[in-house]
């Protein structure tokens, strides 16, 4: 039972289902097309045998072919089976026939060139041929030899529409076969259609459904175990959401450690500061020369304390910033003169350390853009302060500007320690960072920022050689001002 009800099966059954009853229709059908081939065979060779027995009855009557046929209701036309008999003596003069006007003259060469009907012989029913069938009959006045010219055109005309009829027939049953089959193949694969249409659903992440699985054969099999994979995937949907909180919860965790590492130091820095110019200061200076060296050391440390209050102020920044999308506010503005700009603001630091910052521009001196010169700056400052980090025993950082049509190039070169990462775009993701300070955001806010512009940054580094950041920025503005990604990739602390 479980057998028949299989989708095998039930094809198998429906495919012999098919084959019979066309293979009966058929049968049915070239019976009656056969019949009728050979009803019209059975009226034209009647025809025949009647021609043959008048002529044979004329001899003892002494009556004339032409009244003979007449009597008998016999039509010898050159549209009918019959179309002529003739009776013809030794010396092939007619003596008698159905035409009145061959009587007493010699048998036409045309009718005597006829070829005789054969058995078996389908030239004869293919057409409109003339033959004939001649014999000799023994008369008293000598031997006679009757001639019997006939055509099988009806016949013919027949077999031919009986052909016809059987391809029209046979094209109609194969239509109907194509129709019959198209509508139950239909019933048939109607399950793997839905089948499919829920693949696609699930493809869409829509998970919430199941299938119909109540067929007792493969198809419902199929459908009970597509049933299996969506609570399995509905299972892992939501084991996946309870990983990536968890993974959420850690990096929030890793975050905060990083924050808190970073603004402690710095904290207690300033605190250690405080307490050090308090008693410094509690005690009045003795001489002028010693005032003035009090007045050195804090001044030196006041700016030591601005100097970690505002990296604690980019800590927070860098940390904000990536964590929403960027609001540029586009104007023209001159990309040289906000370089000049970071790297008077870093010079102070690049000559403490021996660094030597040297900034090639274009000779048509056409370096203007559209951009928020802000971010820009942020992006041009972290890059510059990464390089001189990585030359703290002295070195040299060389800027090139290249200006070209649509765009402008910013190579910043240095002849640092290099970078270590493996592979080094890895320095562009969030929270990675060879320092051994920091939380890994300056340079994958610095590549947001840029990507947020329609440019790209792209980085070549050598160990104990030097590292290369190049930016390419667009002349004209592909984000309009206040204008956002909504489909920028920052990390969001929900």
């Amino acid at each position: 039972m479980q057998l028949l009800s299989s989708f095998r099966a039930q094809m198998v059954f429906f495919v012999a289902a098919m084959i019979l009853l066309i293979t009966i229709a058929l049968q049915i059908i070239n019976q009656r097309l056969e019949r009728r081939i050979t009803i019209s065979a059975e009226e034209q060779f009647n025809e025949v045998n009647r021609a043959i027995d008048i002529a044979l009855n004329s001899f003892p009557s002494g009556r004339y072919l032409y009244d003979l046929v007449n009597s008998e209701g016999l039509a010898v036309t050159a549209n009918n089976t019959i179309h002529n008999i003739i009776v013809v003596n030794e010396n092939r003069e007619v003596i008698d026939s159905t035409k009145r006007e061959d009587l007493a003259s010699q048998l036409r060469p045309e009718i005597a060139a006829l070829p005789l009907m054969r058995r078996n012989d389908s030239k004869m029913v293919s057409g409109d041929h003339e033959s004939k069938i001649e014999f000799p009959v023994q008369t008293d006045k000598g031997t006679r030899t009757v001639i019997v010219v006939i055509s099988l055109q009806r016949l013919a005309q027949t077999v031919s529409e009986v052909g016809r009829l059987r391809l029209l027939v046979t094209a109609v049953i194969g239509l109907l076969s194509l129709l019959i089959a198209a509508y139950f193949s239909s019933r048939f694969t109607r399950p793997v259609t839905e089948l499919a249409r829920a693949a696609r659903r699930v493809t869409a992440g829509d998970l919430e459904f199941q299938v119909n699985a109540a067929q007792r054969n493969e198809v419902g099999t199929l459908s009970r175990t597509f049933n299996e994979m969506l609570v399995e995937l509905r299972r892992s949907r939501d084991l996946e959401d309870q990983l990536q909180r968890a993974q959420r919860s850690a990096v929030v965790g890793r975050l905060a450690s990083g924050i808190a590492h970073e603004i402690r130091n710095p904290l207690n820095f300033m605190n250690l500061s405080i307490d050090h110019l308090q008693s410094r200061f509690i005690v009045p200076p003795r001489s002028n020369h010693e005032a003035e060296a009090v007045r050195n050391e804090a001044a030196h440390i006041l700016g030591l304390i601005k100097d970690e209050i505002g990296r604690l102020n980019r800590l927070v920044s860098d940390f904000l910033s990536y964590g929403r999308p960027a609001k540029l506010k586009i104007k023209e503005i001159n990309a040289r003169s906000l370089v000049e700009e970071v790297i008077g603001i870093v010079r102070t630091q690049a000559e403490q350390q021996g660094v030597k910052i040297k900034l090639n521009t274009p000779t048509n001196g056409d370096t203007q853009i559209e951009a928020d010169a802000e971010q820009i700056k942020t992006c041009f400052s972290n890059l510059i302060i990464n390089a001189i980090q990585a030359m703290p025993d002295g070195g040299e950082l060389n800027i090139y500007i290249t200006s070209h049509e649509t765009m402008l190039q910013f190579e910043f070169q240095d002849t640092g320690h290099g970078i270590a990462a493996t592979p080094i775009e890895q320095i562009f993701e969030p929270y990675y960072s060879t320092k051994e300070t920091g939380i890994g955001l300056g340079l994958p806010l610095t590549k947001k920022l840029i990507e947020d512009h329609g440019g790209e940054i792209k980085v070549h580094s050598e160990l104990s050689r030097g590292t290369t950041f190049t930016v390419t920025l667009p002349r004209e503005a592909v984000q309009k001002a206040d204008e956002s990604h909504a489909n920028s990739s920052a990390f969001v602390i929900e």
